[in-house]
């Protein structure tokens, strides 16, 4: 879809402008932080170079992120430029005026015929899988929303499901743990260690299942509707029950295979090294993060359900005509002529559909039949929008700002200990020390730092989590259009009028067509919507028809318009008729007293003995002017 500047402007605002805003003041707060960073590189050179290449490393991560966030948010405030084209057309648009389209239609014209026969909706598809089938029984009316909405929801709530089991399976095996090891020797060491190893193999398995989200606007989500099926749900039920058994029994041989010295000092060691590790605080982190992404993406989604109501309906008329026309006046004149005034800001309509074989229909009775659907070009519509999907959109983009923003801050927080945890590492290597105070001057500030930097890692993902969910939401632009289908069939009729006094003195023929015909039309006022992105293809996109209801007042018009069309020219057809009958027997009337009085030229006629010699110049029948009337250029058919 090329973009076509047009004086008028389709009305379409830009709706990224505060998620803009906001990303725009991270990116300023990053590069601002990089810059800084940055300078303080030659004042360490000279006293401490690996915190100046620390400095290096991180500036140059927070002015590369910084200017792409301010790059991306200033891209998303500024003017949002819309073609003349827009937005993207339900299937191909085969009409002459159309432009060379290239995105991709979720329709064609006979599912859009069907649509408005059948009145129904192939947009909202069942749900394949029993967990489909069960988040759509929690959500009744998911089915009727875009298919990316769909996506996310079922994506989310597999995450859910998926986080539950993982943690049931996590308490349960705590539990089991600690009656196995109970009563038995090494039971403290073991279950520490065992719940350990269990805290951290959660932590990693909820960190990527919550971080990992695929581009909700990506083009398989808006053009595929996802299948979830129960296999990953499978494989974690297993591993939740294969990982502790398979983790105590690996101890339990390690364990064994230790001499009773290595039981004894590991037995003292462990309650030293146990504050090491923060896979408590980090696994506390991860599911609160988890519940909040999960919280407000379930209002936006239960929010958006009610935006739209759902109708398939579309209003029909059927009658015959019987006019003195041709039959191919039909096609034509309600396509360039009565939809054409029914354009919107004078932009061509779209047509879906346009085949007939009137241009054919030359012979006495032959048969005809046609097709045509047109969609009027859609208008952006301004949906009311529920405040619970105003408020959790604009405190989820904050919310996901923020939390990227943490992230990077922990990131460079955690780097900057590292140097401290360096110097400390030389520091004992220059001085022997026991172990309690290795343990609490390097392993348990060096667990602080790791949890830190994982820390850093988890608000990065859920950061952007956030903003994806969120951004499908300030995407969705709604338009209002009419679709009109009418499908006509009948036969054509032919005589030939002869203009002049008789056959043989004709100056010229005329090939008079009448059709009788029967019409089936339908059409119905749609409501439809796209996810709009920020750059070269903001609206090149699928649409999505969401609502079909009728609209009796717009199909009376259109084909009452038809209608005064046909008798409008029936009655210039008629008023030629009579003209020319009347002319024949003013010529007639004049021949006749010129006969009486025998003053032919007086009369302006001429005598019989001259005819024959004045019918000798006459073009042959088949050389002579035929003009069929209404039905244009057989030829160009």
């Amino acid at each position: 879809m090329a973009f076509e500047y047009g004086a008028q402007k389709l009305n379409i605002r830009n709706p990224f402008r505060f998620e803009g805003l906001v990303r725009s003041i991270r990116g300023a707060i990053l590069l601002a932080i990089g810059v800084y960073l940055l300078f303080q590189i030659q004042p360490l050179l000279g006293t401490d170079k690996p915190r100046a290449w620390v400095n290096l490393l991180i500036g140059g991560l927070f002015v590369m992120g910084g200017l792409k966030a301010l790059g991306g948010g200033l891209f998303q405030v500024m003017r949002f430029f819309v073609g003349r084209a827009a937005p993207a057309s339900l299937a191909k648009n085969v009409a002459r005026e159309a432009v060379n389209e290239r995105e991709p239609t979720l329709y064609n014209s006979k599912m859009l015929h069907n649509m408005l026969m059948s009145k129904s909706n192939p947009t909202f598809i069942e749900p394949t899988g029993w967990f489909a089938r069960a988040v759509h029984s929690v959500f009744p009316n998911l089915i009727v929303t875009p298919w990316p909405i769909r996506n996310v929801a079922q994506n989310l709530a597999m995450k859910l499901t998926k986080s539950f089991v993982a943690i049931a399976a996590f308490l349960v095996a705590s539990l089991v743990v600690t009656m196995v090891f109970s009563g038995t020797e090494g039971a403290d060491v073991g279950s520490t260690v065992i719940s350990l190893i269990l805290q951290a193999s959660l932590l990693v398995y909820l960190g990527l299942l919550w971080v990992k989200l695929g581009n909700p606007l990506s083009r398989s989500n808006m053009t595929t509707l996802g299948q979830t099926t129960s296999k990953g749900l499978a494989l974690v039920i297993i591993g939740a029950i294969a990982v502790p058994i398979l983790t105590a029994q690996g101890w339990l041989g390690f364990w064994d295979s230790l001499h009773v010295s290595a039981r004894q000092d590991l037995a003292g060691l462990m309650p030293l090294l146990e504050p090491v590790f923060r896979t408590g605080s980090l696994l506390t982190l991860t599911i609160v993060c988890a519940l909040a992404t999960a919280a407000i993406a379930v209002v936006l989604i239960k929010a958006r359900i009610g935006m739209v109501p759902i109708a398939t309906s579309s209003s029909e008329l059927n009658n015959s005509w019987r006019f003195d026309l041709h039959p191919r006046q039909i096609f034509t004149t309600l396509r360039d002529l009565v939809l054409m005034q029914k354009r919107q800001q004078e932009l061509p309509n779209r047509v879906y559909l346009d085949s007939n074989d009137t241009g054919d229909a030359n012979r006495e009775n032959e048969q005809f039949n046609g097709d045509l659907l047109v969609e009027i070009q859609p208008v952006v519509e301004d949906r009311e929008e529920p405040k619970s999907l105003r408020w959790a959109r604009a405190s989820g983009t904050i919310a996901g700002q923020i939390l990227l923003l943490a992230g990077a801050l922990l990131l460079w927080l955690g780097a900057d200990r590292v140097m401290d945890h360096v110097y400390a590492l030389d520091q004992l290597r220059a001085t022997r020390l026991d172990v309690d105070q290795a343990l609490n001057l390097l392993f348990i500030p060096a667990g602080a730092t790791a949890a830190i930097l994982l820390a850093s890692l988890l608000l990065l993902g859920f950061g952007r989590t956030l903003s994806r969910i969120c951004h499908l939401f300030w995407a969705e632009i709604f338009f209002k259009s009419n679709l009109f289908d009418m499908h006509c069939e009948g036969t054509v009729m032919r005589a030939t009028h002869y203009r002049g006094a008789d056959r043989h003195s004709a100056s010229s023929e005329q090939d008079v067509f009448s059709f009788d015909a029967t019409y089936f039309a339908l059409a119905t006022e749609a409501v439809s919507s796209t996810f709009a992105v920020s750059g070269q293809q903001n609206l090149e996109q699928p649409r999505y028809l969401l609502s079909l209801s009728p609209c009796d007042g717009f199909i009376n018009s259109v084909v009452g318009d038809l209608e005064d069309q046909f008798r409008r020219r029936n009655d210039e057809i008629k008023s030629e008729k009579q003209a020319d009958r009347e002319q024949r027997l003013d010529y007639i009337r004049q021949e006749q007293e010129a006969r009486r009085t025998g003053d032919m030229a007086a009369q302006g006629l001429v005598a019989p003995e001259q005819r024959a010699s004045l019918e000798s110049d006459v073009v042959s029948d088949q050389d002579r002017e035929k003009i069929a009337r209404w039905e244009g250029d057989t030829a160009d058919s």
